[in-house]
């Protein structure tokens, strides 16, 4: 739990060339685009009057290397 509040989801933006969100890169390498109010993906320049404070992020099986005692290349030692 101690490391939940500094994995990359929880604090950074990933974008890919076309402008286009992501909670994380991992996420954007597999194809699961950032959700906003319903939208099937989202389009940086729809952000800029949006509070993405609580929203729900897309998270996978993926998503536990980033929560491990380590961390993982998203964000290094977490600890």
């Amino acid at each position: 739990d101690d490391n939940l509040d500094s994995v990359m989801c929880r604090s950074l933006l990933s974008v890919d060339w076309q402008g286009y969100v992501y909670d994380c890169d991992f996420n954007q390498m597999l194809g699961l685009p950032m959700r906003v109010n319903g939208s099937p993906r989202v389009h940086l320049s729809e952000l800029i009057h949006v509070d993405l404070e609580g929203r729900a992020i897309t998270v996978r099986a993926h998503c536990y290397a980033c929560t491990a005692g380590q961390g993982s290349s998203c964000g290094g030692a977490l600890s």
